[in-house]
């Protein structure tokens, strides 16, 4: 899992996800391709530990990103899954690829899928059994917003503050 062309995806996908963009210059980057699976989660979650702690970011910090992920990886899932579903092609299996980048005093957790629809940020009641993730994502991180890659569908990404990492390991455990 830690090979940048990894992939965990069994079909192919609808429409390929974004591609990550070449690091910027005191940027690091470590990312995931995974097919749009119920157990796409947990890989995410593991993908985001190790990599996070390959950058010896700060247990606190790999704590919120840890749950950062799980919270946008869940959406991304739901709605490649939805998105295959109104395709009619139930066979297909969405790919959605897990870009982190660590950048001076930040983190930043992108999620791309095929799905085109924004992300909707809504008001759970307090006996709906879903729809906080994204009131997390607002809650725990610094930022957080989407964006149409060319390629299609969307990445949506949130951003996080941490001490600054400049003088760890430069090295892309990928």
């Amino acid at each position: 899992m830690s090979d940048q062309s990894t992939r965990q995806a069994a079909a192919p996908a609808a429409l390929p996800a974004a591609r990550p963009r070449r690091p910027a210059p005191g940027e690091t980057t470590g990312y995931v391709e995974l097919a749009a699976l119920p157990l796409t989660p947990f890989w995410a979650r593991r993908h985001a530990h190790a990599v996070l702690g390959a950058w010896q970011v700060p247990p606190e910090t790999i704590e919120t990103a840890v749950l950062l992920v799980s919270e946008l990886i869940t959406n991304a899932v739901a709605a490649t899954t939805a998105h295959a579903a109104a395709a009619d092609d139930p066979a297909t299996t969405g790919l959605i690829v897990q870009t982190l980048r660590r950048q001076p005093g930040r983190i930043v957790i992108e999620v791309s899928d095929s799905d085109p629809r924004p992300p909707v940020l809504t008001d759970a009641g307090t006996d709906a059994e879903s729809g906080r993730g994204l009131m997390l994502v607002q809650a725990l991180s610094k930022e957080w917003s989407y964006f149409f890659p060319p390629s299609g569908g969307k990445t949506v990404y949130c951003a996080i503050s941490t001490s600054d990492l400049a003088s760890t390991t430069r090295e892309d455990p990928r």
